[in-house]
């Protein structure tokens, strides 16, 4: 069984992410869920590359984390192979063609105990008050523009826990920031980030890196949480991508309507 160079994987684990890749290989015959068209480039960019940057988080038994926009189960797929019973995910989407691949996925690897789909909007799914602050932890790879990642996904986590978008971007040896804003990951444009993923809108939206880091900081707050700082993200082992902290319950009139968050992308795609 080939192992992709990037991590070392135990071989348990490593047989059901390649039986993974090759059920989205397969299904994507049929229906378009990924640009990938080999199972190789499906289990190293899709696969692998949604558990590496979080592979050295602690997760200790018991968590829970909450994955928004799933679409073919990226990332949180990966991620419930990887931690094993350590945790439970919610994956949400809103394409009933995706939902179904989900539930075949499942049966065909007997995650049944480890993964509940929903199939709706996150931001309909936060009006009720039993998913609203109530999460470890939130994850989003290429499902819209990071402030509308941020915006739906930050009211479901708990005080203290956090929320991760894959985005390429990097915690560099001196500092998070300089006085240029957050640097780019090196040797990788932004747009690498979505790696062919399966999304209606753009993940990275153009715009000015610097301000759009700038616009995201303050957002946070106003959503009861923050960035993380550089010594933040090192704590919590993450190094590349975008991390926020949840630091208070989110008020409630956040997340706002879709239409509104979508005004304020497009006013961020023309900074």
């Amino acid at each position: 069984m080939e192992t992709s160079t990037l991590l070392q994987i135990p071989e348990e684990i490593n047989i059901k992410l390649h039986e993974y890749a090759k059920l989205i290989h397969d299904y994507n015959k049929t229906t378009n869920i990924t640009g990938l068209k080999d199972i190789m480039s499906i289990y190293n960019e899709l696969v692998v590359g949604s558990i590496k940057p979080l592979m050295k988080v602690d997760v200790p038994r018991g968590t829970s984390f909450v994955d928004i926009g799933t679409g073919a189960g990226i990332p949180g797929i990966p991620l419930i192979l990887y931690f094993g019973g350590n945790i439970k995910g919610v994956l949400i989407d809103s394409n009933n063609k995706k939902i179904k691949f989900l539930m075949d996925v499942i049966d065909v690897l007997g995650i049944h105990d480890r993964v509940t789909v929903i199939q709706g909007r996150a931001e309909e799914m936060l009006k009720e008050k039993r998913y609203r602050d109530s999460f470890n932890f939130a994850v989003a790879r290429a499902f819209a523009h990071p402030l509308m990642a941020l915006e739906y996904g930050l009211p479901f986590i708990k005080q203290g826990g956090w929320m991760y978008i894959y985005y390429a971007v990097t915690v560099n040896d001196s500092d998070f920031y300089d006085n240029k804003g957050l640097r780019r990951k090196a040797g990788v444009g932004i747009k690498d980030g979505s790696a062919g993923l399966h999304k209606e809108e753009d993940n990275t939206g153009g715009g000015d890196l610097t301000g759009i880091i700038q616009y995201l900081q303050k957002h946070s707050h106003a959503l009861g949480g923050h960035m993380s700082t550089r010594e933040e993200a090192i704590r919590h082992k993450v190094y590349e991508g975008l991390l926020f902290i949840k630091d208070r319950p989110t008020p409630n009139n956040y997340p706002r309507k879709h239409a509104v968050v979508k005004r304020e992308v497009m006013k961020l795609r023309n900074v």
